[in-house]
């Protein structure tokens, strides 16, 4: 069971890894890239990494996600596609051509990666929104949240017509529907259903 919880920044990622693993001892956590590697990561003024900085964390990723086995219980905390949301969503944040290079490139990457998970939680934006933090950009939150429905559930960048894709998600609204939901998930046979189908 490899778990990975994707969504835009402030929208309860943290929370929901929390709860969940609280109800399952025996599932590894993988923190977010950046929890990792940010002392070496710079930002754009919009708070968006540089396209140097967003290919570090998601090279780092890529590789955590690709270094667990078929049959081990881990959940990571961000998906390989969040990068290519944030990327998409960088705008003019980013010098002219650097959006196009780096999905251009990264989408290889992504694709290859995903195919090492089981299930992509998507957590959209709730309704009522979650307490601002100081000096967040609330519009690149929600064009990353926009993005990553795009690429996710409407599979913009064709990452998911393989042989084994995971299994996506959107979780509910509630916190406490999104850990019943993945519980469930993740308790279910369904998973390996999906994954020999």
């Amino acid at each position: 069971m490899r778990i990975a919880i994707s969504g835009s920044h402030s929208v309860g990622k943290s929370t929901l890894i929390a709860a969940f693993l609280s109800g399952h001892p025996n599932c590894r956590h993988e923190p977010e890239a950046f929890e990792i590697l940010g002392d070496d990561i710079d930002l754009t003024d919009s708070g968006i990494p540089t396209s140097e900085g967003l290919r570090a964390l998601l090279t780092y990723t890529a590789s955590s996600i690709e270094s667990h086995r078929s049959q081990d219980h881990v959940i990571f905390e961000r998906s390989p596609v969040d990068y290519l949301g944030y990327a998409a969503a960088a705008g003019r944040a980013w010098t002219p051509g650097e959006v196009e290079e780096f999905i251009t490139s990264c989408v290889p990457v992504v694709r290859a990666s995903v195919q090492h998970l089981d299930l992509i939680a998507y957590l959209p934006i709730p309704s009522n929104p979650l307490i601002r933090r100081s000096g967040e950009n609330q519009k690149i939150r929600r064009r990353v949240d926009g993005w990553l429905r795009r690429i996710l559930l409407d599979d913009e960048y064709d990452l998911f017509e393989r042989d084994q894709p995971p299994l996506i998600v959107e979780l509910p609204a509630t916190p406490e529907d999104q850990l019943s939901r993945l519980d469930e998930l993740a308790s279910s046979r369904r998973l390996r259903t999906h994954r020999q189908s």
